[in-house]
């Protein structure tokens, strides 16, 4: 039987190849990509999560209504729509926050709220992807894309080949069993470093400090992930679903990345003053 690390190596290699090719063959590709991952999450959260079926109606209202608004506000380069939910992005992600470190985890919020309005539950990933166009409005979408790769999963992967190999003190047993001290600062600084190095390669002008702010963005990232992993307590999951060996679901996979997504733009815009965002 092959283990679980290798299976995550396996499974991390096929996706990295298919995000490459799809990111090489244009920005209509990539975008395709984008909205095949967030169908397939929001089917996880209604599916898993919502404990709905794909022939109840609310299911099929959603699917139809968010892959028609995520093509209309991309195809038509909706700029304004685009701004519109990045900012709402970033006001649920600080709700999210309060959640996260607030609201406790008896009180079982989420799900009781999606035991209300099951919809609910999807918006989660709805906002932020529908907001997620904003990237590749720049001529460099190619390189913020792959900056905005290289943080999140360096931090993730970084946290836990630390974490696994190193890792002593648990960072929040309650909410993630897994997670340790140890992980969480290293993949920090593995997000500083490489994405220090990214930026200077991708578009040069590195100053010192952008190690820090990269940092704080690995740093952000993993509170994506402790939130889904709150979340997923809540709701008494493992996983999202059962879909990539070694990793669980879609939504497991691209948590952190969902959640950073929109704090990103602010990064580029205050980085980068020469990349149009």
């Amino acid at each position: 039987m092959m283990s679980n690390t290798k299976e995550r190596v396996i499974s991390a290699l096929v996706m990295a190849v298919l995000v490459v090719a799809a990111v090489y063959f244009g920005k209509s590709t990539t975008l395709i990509a984008v909205l095949v991952a967030s169908v397939l999450c929001i089917d996880e959260m209604l599916i898993n999560f919502a404990k709905l079926t794909r022939k109840d109606f609310i299911y099929k209202y959603v699917m139809v209504f968010f892959s028609l608004f995520f093509i209309a506000i991309n195809g038509m380069n909706a700029r304004v729509s685009l701004n519109v939910f990045t900012i709402a992005a970033i006001l649920m992600n600080c709700f999210l926050i309060y959640y996260l470190f607030r609201v406790p985890l008896a009180d079982g919020f989420m799900k009781k709220s999606t035991e209300k309005n099951p919809s609910i539950i999807a918006v989660l990933v709805a906002v932020p992807m529908l907001s997620f166009g904003i990237h590749f409005e720049s001529d460099a979408w190619r390189q913020i894309l792959g900056m905005l790769l290289i943080v999140t999963y360096s931090m993730d992967t970084g946290a836990w080949f630390v974490g696994k190999n190193f890792g002593k003190h648990k960072l929040w047993p309650a909410v993630s069993p897994k997670k340790t001290v140890e992980g969480f600062i290293g993949g920090i600084i593995i997000a500083a470093v490489c994405g220090s190095f990214a930026w200077d390669i991708f578009f040069g002008q590195f100053r010192w400090y952008y190690s820090i702010i990269f940092g704080l963005c690995g740093a952000m990232s993993q509170v994506g992930d402790l939130i889904q992993s709150k979340i997923k307590r809540e709701f008494e999951i493992k996983d999202s679903s059962n879909l990539i060996p070694g990793h669980g679901g879609v939504y497991d996979r691209i948590d952190s990345l969902i959640f950073l997504s929109p704090f990103f733009v602010i990064v580029v815009k205050y980085l980068g003053q020469q990349i149009s965002l």
